[in-house]
């Protein structure tokens, strides 16, 4: 571990667990004390008009719980998303290791540190407004405390990116581009994969339900934010469900017209004609850490892919510039399968009468 790495990973557990922890627990041990002072049922959402929603005083703290295991989940996702490599471990042929820290794991830490900020301080208005009050209905609104917390939101979020030190950058890889494979030019070349997403991603796609899931039953018991919260919290599971269904594997093929990645749903597909390949050669990725996370990604230096797993892929430089990665067992033949295709595409096009 280099000291630029340890010194982004030291910030991002004080900027984006210790303290935004460290907020939500003082605000939930100052709400418990308030509690007795309210009224019950308390108010416990709010519209432009006044309270509209009520249930138990103590949903308040199960607001502060959820965050509370959101900022852990989303901490312990950066720290293993970017564990060390076992001592010993050498990096690929490409001189490119794993990356240490990267960009998104600063993102989500400064986002724990604004969210932390944003729901404490709506927590605090709505408890603190009905204290000594004997009916919830008569409590004022809190209009100004939640445009408060969304400007918290902001500035938190800013102050919490800008305390973290910049990424170190991973080395850049050094892999040659994949050479064509040996063959007469009248063989057919073909190749098909299937890239399907890792545990890990599973992992995340399945967290991210259960806690939709756990949010849309505690709203429906509680009556807290009415049906239409309900409704808007089980509308964004589904959207997580179809985002998971559409890209859990996708089948690759290579082929003489160039490469083809579709989802076993039929949708999303991405085609990238043989003479629009520039080069192609294997490389090691990271899903969370260079790309956000796992799926149809785009990553902040351009590149875009399907990236399901951890470890080799094939990236496809078109004659544009564009890159395009894709997750595949046996990236090396694959890589020289389409670099095959991609030859023979560009002699078919010198070629060519007229050309």
């Amino acid at each position: 571990m280099t000291p630029d790495v340890r010194h982004a990973r030291t910030a991002f557990l004080w900027v984006g667990v210790v303290v935004p922890l460290a907020i939500v627990a003082v605000s939930a041990i100052v709400i418990t004390l308030w509690l007795p002072e309210i009224p019950d049922p308390a108010a416990v959402h709010w519209s432009e008009s006044g309270p509209d929603g009520f249930g138990p005083g103590w949903t308040h703290l199960v607001l502060l719980g959820v965050i509370a295991v959101l900022i852990a989940a989303f901490a312990v996702l950066a720290w293993f998303a970017h564990r060390l490599p076992e001592k010993g471990r050498s990096a690929r042929a490409s001189g490119a290791g794993t990356p240490q820290w990267s960009v998104t794991a600063r993102f989500l830490g400064a986002v724990n540190l604004g969210l932390a900020a944003l729901i404490s301080l709506v927590s605090l208005a709505g408890v603190g407004s009905q204290r000594g009050l004997a009916d919830a209905a008569d409590a004022p609104g809190i209009g100004y405390a939640v445009l408060g917390g969304l400007l918290l939101l902001v500035v938190g979020s800013l102050a919490g990116w800008f305390l973290q030190p910049r990424t170190p950058e991973p080395p850049a890889p050094r892999t040659e581009p994949a050479a064509p494979l040996d063959g007469s030019g009248s063989e057919r070349v073909m190749w098909v994969g299937t890239a399907s997403i890792a545990r890990s991603g599973r992992g995340v796609f399945g967290a991210t339900l259960l806690v939709v899931a756990a949010l849309a039953a505690i709203m429906a018991a509680t009556g807290s934010g009415g049906t239409m919260a309900v409704v808007i919290t089980l509308a964004a599971g589904a959207v997580v469900l179809l985002a998971l269904v559409t890209t859990f594997a996708f089948r690759v093929r290579i082929g003489p017209a160039g490469l083809r990645v579709r989802s076993l749903a039929g949708w999303p597909r991405i085609d990238i004609a043989a003479a629009d390949i520039a080069s192609t050669r294997v490389i090691d990725v990271d899903p969370f850490a260079e790309f956000g996370g796992w799926g149809v990604r785009y990553a902040l230096d351009g590149r875009y892919g399907v990236v399901l797993r951890r470890g080799a892929a094939v990236e496809v430089t078109r004659t544009s510039g564009r890159r395009f990665v894709v997750t595949v067992d046996d990236a090396e033949t694959a890589a020289a399968a389409l670099a095959t295709a991609a030859q023979r595409a560009t002699s078919a096009t010198k070629t060519a009468p007229g050309s």
